[in-house]
């Protein structure tokens, strides 16, 4: 980035969010999170089949429309780096095993798995995950980066709460979402979309990411 710091896109994305960035986020923002953008990429925690899952299911929290979506934006690259490298090993698990709930639940909803279901009920099913985080969201009282502050428990957020955070800000991270979605202007000729962020702002220190 050339006219916005790294603390500046975290305070951006968390507001384009509603509250706070999760931990492992910010820490792949500030150090250089860079999603390979080789045609032969394959994922690295993702399956092939939890890969095409991530596909679709970001494709319907941000849909093509004027602007390109979150397919076009391979936003299932960032969100398999960030389970990758920088979600803890209990947070990922979490997230890997929720996604493998999605073919059952489809199943038992309209009878076929995910991708083989309509748009339409592909979308009630994704409701379904959103109602269910934002009631456990709702229940929880001060939380923190994961699980509830008050009572000790650990436990990662809900499924679609990370899967909507990992989705949001690698779309705004992407060329795409940068340069046509919020028609971020960048030095002409040139896209760094995630570079350590001691590259671009080396004046920028611990403080400055305490406070994100």
């Amino acid at each position: 980035m050339s006219s916005m710091n790294r603390r500046d896109a975290i305070h951006r994305m968390a507001a384009l969010l509603g509250g706070t960035l999760s931990a492992p986020l910010v820490a792949g923002m500030l150090s250089g999170c860079r999603p390979s953008d080789h045609a032969d990429w394959t994922p690295q925690t993702l399956t092939a089949h939890q890969n095409e899952l991530v596909i679709t299911l970001s494709e319907h929290i941000i849909p093509a429309t004027d602007t390109p979506g979150a397919k076009a934006a391979q936003v299932n690259r960032f969100i398999d780096l960030m389970l990758t490298d920088w979600y803890p090993d209990d947070a990922a698990t979490h997230f890997l095993s929720e996604l493998d709930t999605v073919d059952p639940r489809a199943r038992q909803l309209f009878g076929t798995p995910f991708l083989e279901g309509t748009a339409e009920q592909q979308t009630n099913l994704l409701t379904a995950f959103a109602d269910a985080a934002r009631q456990a969201e709702e229940s929880a009282s001060g939380g923190g980066a994961y699980g509830n502050a008050a009572t000790g428990d650990d436990a990662p957020p809900p499924f679609f709460s990370m899967l909507k955070e990992m989705t949001m800000v690698g779309y705004y991270n992407s060329e795409i979402g940068q340069n046509q979605e919020l028609n971020y202007r960048i030095v002409p000729g040139r896209y760094d979309g995630c570079v350590p962020v001691e590259d671009v702002y080396p004046h920028l220190d611990e403080a400055a990411a305490e406070s994100a």
